[in-house]
């Protein structure tokens, strides 16, 4: 018997193929062995694996991602209840574009009467005091909320994260990772998607047309994501780490894919774009955590959602009533031009037999 706590490893489906094996350690770390099931065609690519928003540590026999992370770390879930503590996050692997993603669930579970580990979701401070992080959606020009929680696919999504501070130092708020989810409770989603990852790299855009906009402030972060083509029509979680750092902090990084120059930007001093280059394989940001404050933020629920069936039939009649207009012109000019001989002023043999 393991004396004052509990330990429970959580094991997958996938454990019975050896799959997925799950070290939950002493109670503030962890150590996940994951063998994605790819095709016999693909060959795994560390780069493409996550467990939260950490990349893996190595990796093993070529087939074998391997991740150690702190349990503060890497955007894992923290809930209590009376008699345990459970850690929940989701390994996520991304396949080819045309592919879906490979996600599997990860869980640790603790006495919660003994459990020491404390939640990196801290925005409690002794020098700054209780520091408020809040994210929400946006109208087109960020001067209010959004009018409706609906967007079209390929619309622009306006998101807004913010970070306030009762001291009168001034903090730098980043985006260290968001993840979409149907769910608010990521480890109960049944579809997860990566928008921002790698410590701040903006996934999206390299995809997409999405990006992050100039800072107004330090202590604000706006971005554009656009609508893309994930769960359509459900409702949809956004799972972000944010984090507060001293304004002069170079600790953190915020990059976007600048599509026009085919290369990595970062936000905040593009001529430091460099750092941004691990953005394509994996970045390995390691720094005190004390220096800074952070939170976990769930937005939502907003709905991504292609053209409606109203829309559709409003399409088929509009172009049904072109091409009748079309035709009917064609006809008319048919006639004025040929039946009736193309010439102003024209009358048929009759009339003129009648005048002479």
């Amino acid at each position: 018997m393991i004396s004052g706590w509990l330990l429970l490893m959580f094991v997958a489906t996938a454990m019975a193929n050896n799959d997925l094996t799950v070290d939950c350690g002493s109670g503030d770390s962890v150590t996940v062995r994951w063998r994605p099931r790819l095709d016999s065609s693909q060959k795994l690519d560390p780069s493409r694996g996550l467990l939260g928003n950490c990349p893996p540590s190595f990796t093993m026999s070529d087939d074998m991602l391997i991740f150690y992370a702190l349990l503060r770390d890497c955007g894992f879930l923290k809930q209590v209840t009376a008699d345990s503590v459970t850690y929940s996050n989701m390994l996520i692997y991304d396949r080819q574009p045309e592919l879906p993603f490979i996600s599997q669930r990860v869980q640790c579970v603790y006495d919660s009467a003994v459990s020491k580990t404390t939640t990196f979701s801290a925005v409690e401070d002794e020098k700054e005091g209780l520091v408020t992080f809040s994210m929400e959606l946006m109208n087109s020009d960020f001067s209010a909320p959004a009018p409706s929680m609906r967007f079209q696919l390929g619309s622009i999504i306006p998101i807004r994260a913010t970070v306030e501070s009762p001291s009168h130092r001034q903090l730098k708020i980043y985006m260290e990772s968001c993840v979409a989810a149907t769910d608010a409770n990521i480890s109960r989603a049944a579809q997860v998607h990566p928008i921002i990852a790698n410590v701040g790299c903006l996934m999206e855009s390299k995809s997409g047309n999405s990006s992050f906009l100039p800072r107004r402030h330090p202590a604000e972060m706006r971005l554009h994501l656009q609508a893309f083509k994930f769960a359509l029509g459900q409702n949809i979680f956004l799972h972000c780490d944010l984090e507060a750092w001293d304004v002069q902090s170079m600790d953190r990084k915020m990059c976007h894919y600048r599509q026009q120059q085919r290369r990595w930007e970062l936000l905040d001093d593009p001529s430091q774009s460099y750092v941004c280059s691990c953005c394509e394989f994996s970045c390995f940001w390691r720094m005190n955590c004390t220096k800074g404050l952070s939170a976990r933020k769930v937005l939502g629920p907003f709905v991504m959602e292609g053209l409606t069936v109203a829309l559709l039939w409003l399409l088929v009649v509009s172009v049904t009533a072109a091409l009748v207009t079309i035709m009917g012109v064609l006809a008319v000019s048919y006639y004025l031009c040929f039946w009736r001989g193309g010439r102003l002023g024209y009358r048929p043999i009759r009339d003129l037999l009648t005048k002479y």
